[in-house]
């Protein structure tokens, strides 16, 4: 049985790895806001177990026995217009497992698929979702390959949302093509009716009209 501290430690360690954060004592010690003792402690305890390894001076990562103590769940999107929808996607998401893991659409695969730039820079798309408190990492998606992702974050599951536009059949095709046998995907049924970027960009210009005749 993991401990709260170790196992709090090994998801903020593998959410630093997926944004090239360095999980040092002290960066861990802010980031958790526990003292630097205690985490300094719980590292040792998990190096001693194979959980963990020290790669420089106070940096940490997690080797395979590490990862396997919690559970990932990756999702996806453009997310150009946060809003409550995509909240309430990420709160079901992350009711899946111990991590939640959002992976950004880039600007060039926002305009290749939607004919149309995005409103929000990824840059900036990255930074709001990540600073949302359902979200332990987010990161930008692989322009080339979507799968290119998947391999590096390497969940236990993926979750789409009620009106994602992919075929679980041909994604569960790929997946074991590039040995990813082990993810399994979800399809989360449940949604807030109304709440969508569109439907929020039209009410935005319907006021704005509005706005202009007054």
């Amino acid at each position: 049985m993991v401990g709260t501290l170790q196992h709090l430690l090994l998801k903020k360690i593998y959410s630093n790895y997926l944004q090239k954060i360095h999980s040092s004592v002290p960066t861990l010690s802010r980031q958790l806001e526990l003292n630097q003792d205690d985490i300094k402690l719980s590292l040792s305890e998990m190096v001693n177990d194979g959980s963990v390894i020290e790669t420089t001076v106070q940096q940490f990562s997690l080797t395979d026995l590490g990862r396997k103590k919690f559970s990932v769940v990756m999702t996806g999107g453009t997310f150009d217009i946060l809003h409550v929808g995509h909240i309430f996607t990420f709160e079901q998401a992350k009711m899946l497992g111990d991590v939640l893991a959002i992976v950004i659409a880039t600007d060039k695969t926002v305009q290749r698929f939607k004919q149309h730039p995005p409103t929000n820079s990824q840059k900036d798309r990255v930074s709001l979702v990540r600073h949302l408190r359902e979200v332990d990492a987010a990161i930008e998606g692989s322009e080339a390959d979507f799968f290119d992702t998947v391999e590096f974050i390497q969940p236990d599951i993926i979750a789409l949302g009620f009106d994602q536009k992919h075929n679980e059949k041909d994604l569960y095709k790929k997946l074991n093509e590039r040995g990813l046998s082990h993810v399994k995907i979800i399809r989360l049924k449940k949604h807030i009716p109304g709440k969508s970027t569109s439907k929020i960009v039209q009410d935005i210009i319907k006021h704005s009209y509005r706005d202009e005749d007054c």
